[in-house]
């Protein structure tokens, strides 16, 4: 670590400890990193920097301050400048990743147990923290599903929140999900949840900044179809569908290997995973626009996937659409054999999902 910013805490032990997305861990140093996908090395926690420790930070707990960085570039450069210990080539992937040891992990934010806190002492809550268990409450007891399979993320998990924050729900399970996102729509139509207008939707694309890939309109065409992000009690929420550690993928199991930029047009065969994060879509190519950055060569027959860790790509497209896509492709081994290629995106700002039926 190259800066004396950062002060060191004792360490735990994590060994056995399930880490999946949702989850924030916090380091010796006293970064606190979110927590990405399901697939971990031995020993380490795939995971990048959200709030740092500064002087400067405009949120605070415990008499220190903190700075949120959110873009995925300055998550790079902080990481290439203040850890590269922790920015390291993993095989497996085929790609640099930022992987905290856990040795050096000092706590492990978990959201359903954070929910679960905030229920023992509802008696107490106010603000933020009220709405966000009255959220919770309300989707477990209309989806049917019990509150156990339901967290609380982002920056009330790691006590960083201002009033103005928005609500990152998280909903655990297949099954879970599924009932969940089946109840959403009808709450939006009752009234309990509200979508963003005009002028939300615009924040909103500046903050992704949207603008570099296509116009406004077209951006809210898309985040219009969107069940899992809006308002609830004049308060912005986001939900993430995420799988339970049982029905995942496992480190090792599948190998990635990166076969350069590529731009496709694409029928969406299948969108029954879209909802989840990491989110996954299955395609069948229709015309590969641009291959001119491609590492070997390719049957783009056998393209058959895309995938984002980043939750603004859930529901962005749906079966039956064209889409057009441009992310990094990747070959897909499946126990040293290949298995097919899929399609990265979110990895850069100039990555993109359209469905070219809402283009202006």
């Amino acid at each position: 670590m190259r800066t004396h910013l950062f002060m060191r805490c004792s360490k735990i032990s994590l060994e056995g400890e399930f880490f999946i997305e949702g989850d924030f861990i916090e380091d010796t140093y006293g970064i606190i990193f979110d927590v990405k996908g399901y697939e971990h090395p031995p020993a380490k926690v795939v995971a990048y920097p959200r709030y740092v420790p500064s002087p400067s930070g405009n949120r605070c707990r415990n008499g220190r301050c903190y700075e949120k960085i959110y873009d995925l570039n300055v998550r790079y450069e902080f990481l290439r400048s203040k850890l590269m210990e922790y920015l390291v080539y993993d095989d497996v992937f085929d790609a640099y990743v930022c992987e905290v040891p856990l040795k050096n992990i000092t706590k492990h934010y978990i959201p359903t147990k954070y929910l679960r806190n905030l229920f023992k002492h509802s008696d107490s809550l106010k603000g933020l923290k009220k709405r966000a268990l009255d959220l919770a409450l309300t989707l477990a007891r209309e989806s049917d599903v019990n509150i156990e399979n339901l967290g609380i993320s982002g920056s009330l998990l790691v006590n960083l929140h201002r009033e103005n924050s928005d609500i990152d729900l998280i909903i655990y399970g297949t099954g879970e999900s599924r009932k969940v996102a089946n109840i959403l729509n009808k709450l939006f139509s009752r009234g309990v949840l509200r979508k963003h207008n005009i002028e939300e939707y615009r924040k909103l694309f500046e903050f992704r900044k949207a603008y570099k890939i296509m116009d406004f309109e077209t951006f809210v065409k898309h985040e219009r179809r969107k069940i899992f992000q809006g308002f609830f009690l004049n308060r912005e929420f986001f939900i993430r569908f995420v799988k339970k550690p049982h029905e995942t993928t496992k480190y090792g199991e599948f190998k990635y290997k990166d076969m350069g930029e590529i731009t496709i047009k694409a029928k969406v065969v299948d969108d029954s995973e879209s909802i989840f994060t990491p989110v996954s879509y299955k395609i069948e190519v229709i015309k590969v626009i641009d291959s001119s950055k491609l590492k070997g060569n390719v049957d783009f027959n056998e393209v058959r996937e895309v995938v984002s860790f980043r939750g603004r790509f859930c529901q962005q497209v749906f079966s039956g659409e064209i889409a057009i896509v441009k992310g990094k492709l990747e070959s897909v081994l499946y126990c040293g054999e290949f298995s097919h290629y899929r399609i990265i995106v979110g990895g850069s700002h100039n990555d993109f999902i359209i469905s070219e039926g809402l283009l202006r």
